[in-house]
């Protein structure tokens, strides 16, 4: 279940991409008609900040994260074995504390109606919470890769 919600995550970020390339493709053609698409540069960065927390699941599940395995490759398997636990613990502790965080930001912006300082005023709960959502899958993915590692499937 996870990895089908991590491969729907990691083709609506995809989309995210894919809609600031047609956005900035309509800005260019725009401003050959002295006209310009407000807030461009704000919304191009909400859709990045969208695109790079949802595939962050994803890359985590199919191991395409940067991960320095100098530490795994000891010459003593059960040594290696307990530095992969504890990056998966370290890990998996980061992760809910910034889904924690993020969660507390988001409510803040719902409760206070925050609204971005652009030509447009969008709201920001909307977007935190899509932050949220993706940090929360990627803590749930982390935590299932450190079980596996703890059971010795890896």
């Amino acid at each position: 279940m996870l990895s089908q919600i991590n491969r729907l995550n990691v083709t609506l970020s995809i989309l995210c991409i894919f809609a600031i390339f047609v956005l900035v493709l309509m800005q260019v053609i725009l401003r050959a008609f002295n006209l310009y698409i407000p807030s461009l540069n704000e919304i191009s960065g909400y859709l990045l900040i969208c695109s790079f927390f949802l595939a962050l699941g994803y890359s985590f599940e199919q191991a395409k994260h940067i991960r320095v395995s100098l530490i795994f490759e000891l010459h003593n398997p059960k040594l290696s074995h307990m530095a992969e636990l504890f990056s998966y613990v370290l890990a998996s502790l980061i992760s809910v504390f910034i889904s924690y965080a993020l969660l507390q930001l988001t409510l803040d912006s719902y409760q206070f109606k925050e609204v971005s300082s652009g030509e447009i005023a969008i709201l920001e709960w909307p977007i935190q919470a899509i932050l949220v959502y993706a940090s929360v899958i990627m803590t749930l993915t982390i935590g299932l890769k450190g079980w596996e590692v703890l059971r010795g499937h890896r």
